[in-house]
C-alpha cells in the first residue's frame, strides 16, 4: 500500500495503517515525494491533503457521515460570518470614539454594518488606523483563543471537537476578512467617495490621500501592503493551530509517524505499569486481610549485574563484608578495583501469608535497566510459586556467578522497611513490609 492510498483515508484509517515495523520504510517513501525532514512546506502539503478529514468531508467516508458533518460545519461558518461581520466594525466605531470623531450612523445588517464619519477630521495616521484596526481585532481574538486552547490542552489533556472547528472556522473567516469587506462593499458601491453612505475600508486611503496629497496611488500601494501583512500574519497562526492544536494534533501526530524513525516511538509492554499503578497494587496488599487471618507482605530486591570493562584491574581490595549492593563498588556496585559498567533489576514480590506459615506469591513485578516496570507471569528464576516457609527477618542474600567466564557478578539483596512508630500495634507477619523503602527507589 502507498503513501498516497494512506493520505486518502484520513487520520484515523491512517494511524491504523501504520504499523510498529512500517515507521522505517515508510518514513523515507517516495511515493509521494516526501523526503524526510521537517520543512515547513512538507507540513503544508500533508495538512492541504488532510484538510478535508480533519473537516469531517472526506470522500472516503459514507455520505450518512460526510451530510451529518455539513450539518455541523456550515452552521458554525455561518456563525462566525456574523461574529467577524460586527467585531470588525465594532472595533473601529470604538476606536472613533476613543479619539473623539463624531459618528453619524452606525445600523447594523445581516451582510454588512453602515459606519458614517466625518472623514475630513481624521489625519493620516488615524485613518491607516481605522483601516488596521478591524481586521487586527480579529486576529488577537485568535491568538488569544489559540492561547486558551494550549492551556486547556495542558490541564485537561482533551476538548470536545466542536470546539475545534469553532476556532478553526474563526481563524479562517479571520484570514478572509479583508476580502470578505471588499467583495460587500464592491457590491454595495461603497468603493466610490460618498458623504451620506460610508466608504469601503480598501478605498479609505485611496480617497483620504487623494483630498490630502492630491494623489490617491500611495493610498492604494498601502493599503494592499498592510493587508498582505495581516493575511501572512493570519495564515501562519491559522497554520500552527492546524498542525498543532486543532483536533488535539492529530496532524502532527500523522507527519511525524511518516517521517520520524522507529527508535523515537514510545510503545509501551505488553504487561507494563506505571509507578502510580504500583504504588496503589502495593498499597491495597498492605491492607489486605483474608477470611482466615492471612496476610500479604511485600518484598523487593535488587539484582545488580557488574561487568568490568576491558583492561580493568583484577584483585583490587573488596568492600568490607556487610557492604549494601551498589554502594562502595564504582559506579556500578562492583565492588572491583577499576571501572565497571552494570545494570540494575528490582524485583517486587507480593506474598501471602498463611498463619501455618506458608507463603504463597500473589503477584511480581520487575523493574527493568531501562526503567519500564513489568508484571511477570510465571517465575523469573525458577523459583517455586510456593515456599514452605517464611525467610527469618533481617536476612541478607548475596549471590555471585561467573558468566563465560567474564568475571561478571549478580548480588541479590533484601532491603527492610521501618516501621513506623505512628503506626497501631497489631499482629504482624514474619518479615517486615519493604514497600515504603523500595518505591522511593523505584521512583528514581
Amino acid at each position: 500500500m502507498t503513501l498516497v492510498l494512506l493520505l486518502g483515508h484520513g487520520v484515523l484509517d491512517i494511524s491504523a495503517e501504520l504499523k510498529a515495523d512500517q515507521y522505517p520504510q515508510q518514513s523515507c517513501g517516495g511515493g509521494v515525494g516526501l523526503p524526510c525532514g521537517g520543512s515547513a512546506s512538507e507540513r503544508g502539503r500533508l495538512a492541504w491533503r488532510l484538510l478535508p478529514s480533519e473537516l469531517g468531508v472526506s470522500p472516503r467516508r459514507h455520505w450518512c457521515a460526510r451530510l451529518l458533518q455539513l450539518c455541523v460545519v456550515a452552521p458554525l461558518l455561518v456563525l462566525m460570518w456574523f461574529v467577524r461581520l460586527y467585531l470588525h466594525y465594532c472595533s473601529q466605531w470604538l476606536f472613533l470614539q476613543a479619539i473623539g470623531v463624531p459618528v453619524n450612523k452606525f445600523q447594523f445588517y445581516a451582510h454588512t454594518v453602515e459606519l458614517v464619519y466625518q472623514n475630513s477630521l481624521l489625519h493620516t495616521r488615524e485613518e491607516l488606523a481605522l483601516v488596521v484596526v478591524g481586521p487586527l481585532t480579529l486576529s488577537v481574538l485568535t491568538l488569544l483563543l489559540l492561547l486558551i486552547r494550549w492551556g486547556c490542552r495542558l490541564l485537561f489533556a482533551s476538548l470536545p471537537s466542536l470546539l475545534s472547528k469553532f476556532i478553526m472556522a474563526l481563524a479562517v473567516w479571520t484570514m478572509l476578512d479583508p476580502l470578505a469587506v471588499f467583495v460587500v462593499d464592491a457590491v454595495l458601491g461603497r468603493l466610490a467617495y460618498s458623504v451620506e453612505h460610508p466608504v469601503g475600508d480598501a478605498a479609505k486611503l485611496y480617497w483620504h490621500l487623494l483630498k490630502t496629497e492630491q494623489s490617491g496611488a500611495a493610498g492604494i500601494i498601502v493599503t494592499i501592503f498592510l493587508y498582505t501583512v495581516h493575511f501572512l500574519l493570519s495564515l501562519t497562526i491559522l497554520y500552527i493551530y492546524f498542525i498543532r492544536l486543532h483536533n488535539d494534533g492529530r496532524v502532527l501526530d500523522v507527519y511525524q509517524r511518516l517521517h520520524s524513525p522507529e527508535g523515537l516511538f514510545f510503545v509501551p509492554q505488553d504487561l507494563e505499569v506505571s509507578n502510580q499503578e504500583l504504588n496503589y497494587i502495593i498499597k491495597k496488599a498492605e491492607q489486605w486481610r483474608g477470611f482466615n487471618g492471612e496476610r500479604r507482605k511485600v518484598a523487593v530486591y535488587d539484582y545488580i549485574w557488574t561487568e568490568e570493562e576491558p583492561g580493568a584491574v583484577r584483585g583490587g581490595p573488596h568492600p568490607p563484608e556487610g557492604t549494601p549492593a551498589g554502594e562502595g563498588g564504582g559506579a556500578s556496585g562492583s565492588g572491583r578495583g577499576g571501572s565497571s559498567v552494570g545494570e540494575r533489576s528490582t524485583h517486587v514480590s507480593i506474598y501471602t501469608l498463611h498463619l501455618s506459615g506458608l507463603r504463597q506469591r500473589y503477584r511480581h513485578f520487575l523493574r527493568q535497566p531501562d526503567g519500564a516496570i513489568v508484571e511477570v507471569i510465571g517465575d523469573i528464576d525458577g523459583s517455586s510459586h510456593v515456599d514452605g516457609e517464611m525467610c527469618p527477618p533481617g536476612q541478607r542474600m548475596d549471590k555471585e556467578e561467573e558468566k563465560n567466564g567474564a568475571g561478571s557478578s549478580l548480588q541479590l539483596r533484601e532491603r527492610k522497611k521501618k516501621k513506623p512508630f505512628f503506626r497501631c500495634h497489631r499482629v504482624e507477619p514474619v518479615g517486615a513490609s519493604v514497600c515504603d523503602s523500595t518505591l522511593k527507589d523505584l521512583s528514581q
